[in-house]
């Protein structure tokens, strides 16, 4: 089944300056997430000393994807300039007003609550849209390029550039933090203003009004994942993902001290050697999918994870560790950047937002199961036998990526209109 999208409305040249503005977005309102991130579990516990509290500041923000399949429907009804940009003011509106209350020290625990989980919501909105405008910015066969410059934007900001300035700026005065993050997002929205703008896509669904509509465009988009051979097979690996990763990531403050046998610094140590790992894959994501293939890509991205896991496992020595983790998280985004590219050409242009919110709650979905896990893992036999679960569960899963697409970003025949979706690659069997 064919899916082509409608010609992108640029110009070869003009897509490069429209790419900028979303690319410097991205990377702006990152370095404020970053910023927040750091200063937000800071200010929980300064606001209360419960331990329950803090971390239901932190959970209310990820629990917004949980709408995230419901929002989608609503991406997909809209214009994705309009709903980036809204996300953006929402989110600006809602850091400032934190920046006044904090500065006037009437900070409550229930208010950060809300406030993280009604900025999380913003969130959803902006990621589905922001994936869902990329395939008309951008030709087919720079998806893989494009989606990595902007994966690279998020984490140079998120992990290197926004925590130090958070926690800088938090020990300066509290409520800085926030109004950096406020003004990032403006400056994002003002950026965003300067994209094309296009209609919603026909056929979304956009002139139905009323919950039956929303609910039912909303169960399309989630058959839809179901059916398609691909995409369920990506779901359940990128689950599988997440589990291993969590059951790791939620004890690794404690291994790193009580196996590795290092100061605390050494788990901050370790997480720095993660994003380093993070941007190289980044940088190397596009050539290593123009090189390999998607479909060879992915296998090599699970492949990498599971052996850096299993490594650990087996040889608790720190530098080793800390050179793991930067392979797996190289291997994590070869194969974010992989898989959001094979989204965008294999779902129908008025569904993306759908697909995109219903993948990405599988994905965050399954991230609690692994914490608990691997904490009960650790907890019961001992500190390795997490990351032997995480490496054994994606060995078991490389079967499934059989059912990928291998073909080349880049060796399409040349024939195809730029920024329109390939024909869709015919599913191979199970067998």
């Amino acid at each position: 089944m064919t899916f082509a999208g409608p010609p992108s409305p640029l110009a070869d040249g003009s897509r490069t300056p429209a790419l900028r503005r979303l690319v410097t977005a991205n990377a702006l309102s990152a370095v404020g997430d970053g910023a927040r991130f750091a200063a937000l579990p800071l200010l929980a516990a300064w606001t209360t000393g419960d331990v329950f509290w803090v971390s239901l500041v932190a959970a209310a923000g990820r629990a917004a994807w949980l709408l995230a399949p419901v929002i989608g429907t609503l991406v997909d009804r809209m214009p994705g300039r309009r709903a980036m940009v809204g996300a953006d003011l929402a989110r600006c509106v809602m850091l400032l007003v934190l920046f006044s209350v904090v500065a006037a020290g009437r900070t409550s625990v229930t208010a950060l609550v809300l406030l993280a989980f009604a900025s999380g919501v913003a969130e959803v909105f902006f990621d589905c849209a922001a994936q869902a405008v990329v395939p008309m910015l951008t030709a087919d066969h720079e998806l893989e390029r494009t989606n990595a410059r902007v994966i690279a934007a998020q984490i140079t900001g998120t992990g290197f550039l926004g925590p130090p300035v958070g926690a800088a700026l938090w020990a300066v005065w509290h409520p800085l933090p926030f109004l950096l993050d406020g003004v990032t997002f403006l400056a994002s929205a003002l950026l965003l203003m300067g994209l094309p703008s296009r209609a919603a896509h026909e056929g979304a669904g956009g002139d139905e009004r009323g919950l039956r509509s929303l609910l039912r465009g909303t169960w399309a988009g989630l058959r839809f994942l179901g059916r398609d051979q691909v995409l369920r097979r990506l779901m359940v690996v990128v689950a599988v993902l997440g589990v291993g990763q969590q059951a790791v990531y939620a004890v690794l403050v404690v291994y790193v001290e009580r196996e590795l046998g290092l100061p605390a610094y050494g788990y901050s140590l370790m997480l720095v050697a993660a994003a380093v790992g993070s941007l190289g894959g980044a940088s190397g994501a596009a050539r290593a999918a123009r090189w390999l293939g998607s479909g060879r890509s992915l296998k090599v991205s699970v492949s990498v994870s599971a052996l850096s896991y299993l490594v650990v496992a087996l040889l608790p020595w720190w530098p080793l560790v800390a050179l793991m983790l930067a392979l797996n998280s190289a291997g994590v985004v070869l194969w974010n950047v992989c898989t959001v590219s094979l989204r965008q050409r294999l779902a129908p242009p008025h569904m993306l937002g759908r697909v995109t919110s219903g993948y990405r709650l599988a994905a965050w979905g399954a991230m609690p199961i692994g914490a608990s896990v691997g904490g009960a893992l650790a907890q019961h036999t001992r500190l390795g036998a997490p990351w032997a679960l995480a490496g054994l569960l994606l060995l078991a899963c490389l079967p499934l990526l059989r059912g990928v697409p291998s073909g080349r970003s880049g060796s399409g025949s040349g024939s195809q209109d730029a920024g329109r979706a390939p024909t869709r690659p015919a599913a191979p069997s199970d067998s």
